[in-house]
């Protein structure tokens, strides 16, 4: 083989390494990961039990064998919920579900199998611990529980999650934030502005000129999950020295649903903040007299559901509808001032 030859070969072969650590490491962004040991009832490892884990919203089937240290793994789950299934010859058939899968997330299971004389089945309910026992990554989640339940105001903006957790702070003095893509400026851990990575189903969404998000999400019914991670990010991630904002979208499952959605803010459910309030000037007196005025609504929803059960899946996403209104607020002295507000 000649000389020329062979630097070819090795380039192909460089180029499908790289390729598949891209594959994997994309993955790994997106998705969780099921793994754990199994043991008998005298705590000792079980070799070659079988394992399968079904997702109970799409029905798509995984299974596995545990190895000779009685672990077994499933890496690169879409996130969800799934059932666990272990059988070996023996011992009672083991079932656990749901075990909820969260973005990101490393679950380890301890499976403890009783013999078959005292069971044929052991069906258990508990789910996945929720500590972090496999790295030491530093973040917080959000499932679509939590989305739907905390306030996003003023503007549904799926970014006001992150100033819920600890280290994250809305403005960073001494630096320009008007220009930030993304509607929501917030710093991690004392960091730049631009140390802040943004990612969608896996991909990058900063806007490269005035930094922040790109792709601006104000239907939170879109989202599955947040991940925000603000210390010792994993390999996969990069590009980030403050926080790595990590969002996926919903899917259909195998069942239809949707959700429809009104969202309606206005001047008389918003007050004045202290610094409005306070009084300057001569004579002094504050700065607005009353909240400004506001009419906002928001519309929206979605549907999802199969196209070929388990199989193939669709979620369609309808376009929200918004009307808004501001103007400045008149100054002080067009209002008489009442007794019990002196602001």
């Amino acid at each position: 083989m000649s000389l020329k030859s062979g630097n070819h070969l090795g380039f192909l072969f460089s180029l499908c390494v790289s390729f598949s650590t891209i594959l994997t490491c994309s993955g790994q962004v997106t998705t969780g990961e099921i793994l754990g040991v199994i043991e008998d009832p005298s705590g000792a490892v079980i070799v070659d039990a079988r394992v399968t884990l079904l997702n109970l919203e799409t029905n798509d089937v995984r299974s596995t064998t545990s190895d000779l240290d009685g672990r077994f793994r499933f890496p690169q789950l879409p996130v969800g919920a799934y059932e666990l299934t272990v059988e070996k010859s023996g011992f009672a058939t083991h079932v656990q579900g749901p075990i909820v899968l969260r973005l990101n997330q490393y679950a380890d299971l301890e499976v403890k199998l009783q013999l078959a004389e005292v069971a044929a089945t052991l069906t258990v309910t508990a789910d996945a611990p929720l500590i972090n026992s496999t790295n030491a990554e530093m973040g917080a989640n959000f499932d679509r529980k939590r989305i739907s339940e905390l306030p996003l105001g003023p503007n549904r903006n799926i970014l006001n999650l992150a100033l819920s957790v600890a280290g994250v702070s809305q403005l960073q003095s001494g630096q320009n934030t008007g220009s930030v893509a993304g509607g929501v400026v917030f710093s991690a851990n004392g960091m730049r502005l631009r140390s802040n990575n943004f990612m969608i189903d896996g991909q990058d969404s900063n806007s490269v000129n005035v930094t922040g998000l790109l792709q601006e999400i104000q239907n939170p019914d879109l989202i599955q999950e947040v991940r925000l991670i603000t210390n010792q990010f994993a390999p996969e991630y990069g590009r980030a020295a403050g926080s790595v904002v990590n969002i996926i979208t919903r899917s259909g499952t195998n069942d239809l649903h949707g959700s429809v959605f009104w969202f309606h803010n206005d001047n008389h459910l918003n007050s004045r903040n202290n610094l409005d309030k306070a009084p300057a000037g001569t004579p002094p007196q504050a700065k607005f007299a009353e909240a400004p005025f506001r009419a906002e609504n928001q519309f929206g929803g979605t549907l999802g559901g199969p196209l070929k059960r388990d199989k193939t899946f669709f979620l369609d996403l309808s376009s929200a509808g918004r009307t808004a209104g501001w103007k400045a607020a008149r100054p002080l002295s067009a209002y008489r001032q009442r007794k019990d507000d002196p602001y």
